[in-house]
């Protein structure tokens, strides 16, 4: 079962490639998604980036001649041929530069919850047994958001992108990003560069997930890794809670909700943000690209395959000299010095200790 994404998406699909072991295409004009590896940053393993590349073809790109941005990743869906399927496949341990338990997510901001659990509108919330809810009774419309599988927004647990909850006055809202200095080892799903903020009124993008698929980057405890896979979706489902806009699956693990805004990468033109990871062995993914329709640009699917593998054999080699010695040492050492390490972590403990246990000849 080693590296089911290469072997299950690659028997089932034919796909293009994006470049040697996932990284930058060769071609400017391709659509791929592609990997940048920034190298041992850390003792915990490699860090690197995850794109999806849509280029400058003139035949596909916007009218005004820049690349047109990403709307989905999934499976092919109905009637669609040929039909894909879709596998996100993670091997090895994701480190995390943060602590999820003090972080401003939705869980840790009680005064959101208890807004949006006397919140009430006028509808009703049809429950999968049939059974028809008032939404004007309190908790309901909570209730629902937090049992809907294919809810892309407000439900506890969403831990993968990061996200600044609060409620001054007791109105639940969100604000700009904090501990982005923490960002340069981190492990994150991305809309764009995490604090940039777009638009007339300067908001920031989230990437949706729905509910079902949050655990995208957390490892299976015992597997420790993280495997989602389906064949093509028949048929799209979903559901309705209370006044909350309608959430479907289409057979997609990540949409991004940007076509409004350019969140291209200023470091690679083309190009679109979508993750960081720092730790794990393996990565791969397959499935196709979808473009939001009605833009003034073609949107057709485009099918993608990348396979990455992070040469994590000898992770306090930070330098790569084949030796854990007193170079690595003074970077990790000057790392926490700085302040790099979260403060709610042990991780700059760890990383020092990480090192002296690794000391020595790589090969030995």
């Amino acid at each position: 079962m080693k590296h089911f994404c290469t072997l299950v998406v690659f028997a089932l699909s034919s796909f293009s490639f994006a470049g040697d072991n996932g990284g930058k295409p060769t071609n400017p004009d391709t659509v791929e998604m592609w990997i940048d590896d920034l190298g041992r940053l850390t003792p915990f393993g490699r860090t690197f980036d995850v794109y999806i590349q849509t280029g400058f073809d003139p035949e596909f790109s916007q009218p005004d001649g820049s690349s047109r941005p990403p709307y989905m990743i999934g499976s092919t869906r109905g009637s669609e041929i040929p039909t894909r399927a879709f596998a996100w496949n993670i091997e090895g341990d994701v480190f995390k530069n943060r602590n999820d338990a003090t972080y401003p997510f939705l869980e840790n901001c009680p005064e959101c919850i208890e807004y949006w659990q006397g919140y009430t509108t006028f509808e009703t919330w049809e429950q999968d047994d049939g059974t028809v809810v008032s939404c004007d009774i309190p908790g309901t419309y909570w209730d629902c958001i937090q049992s809907n599988p294919y809810q892309r927004w407000m439900y506890l647990g969403q831990n993968y992108t990061p996200v600044n909850w609060d409620a001054p006055g007791g109105i639940p809202n969100t604000f700009d990003l904090t501990n982005l200095e923490y960002f340069w080892c981190d492990s994150w799903i991305l809309h764009g560069e995490p604090g940039k903020k777009y638009g007339a009124f300067g908001t920031p993008k989230y990437p949706q997930v729905q509910q079902q698929h949050a655990d995208l980057i957390t490892p299976h405890y015992s597997l420790n890794r993280v495997i989602k896979f389906w064949t093509p979706l028949d048929t799209i489902v979903g559901q309705v809670c209370c006044s909350s806009p309608g959430q479907n699956d289409y057979g997609d693990l990540i949409m991004w909700r940007g076509t409004d805004v350019d969140w291209s990468s200023e470091k690679h033109p083309g190009s679109y943000h979508i993750a960081r990871f720092t730790g794990p062995d393996y990565f791969g993914s397959g499935g196709v690209i979808r473009f939001a329709c009605n833009q003034g640009y073609p949107c057709d699917r485009a099918p993608y395959f990348v396979d990455y593998y992070a040469d994590n054999s000898c992770p306090s080699d930070l330098n790569e000299d084949g030796t854990v010695g007193f170079q690595d040492l003074l970077q990790v050492l000057g790392d926490v010095a700085a302040s790099k390490y979260h403060p709610q972590t042990n991780n700059g403990f760890s990383a020092v200790l990480k090192v002296l246990s690794e000391w020595g000849n790589c090969n030995d």
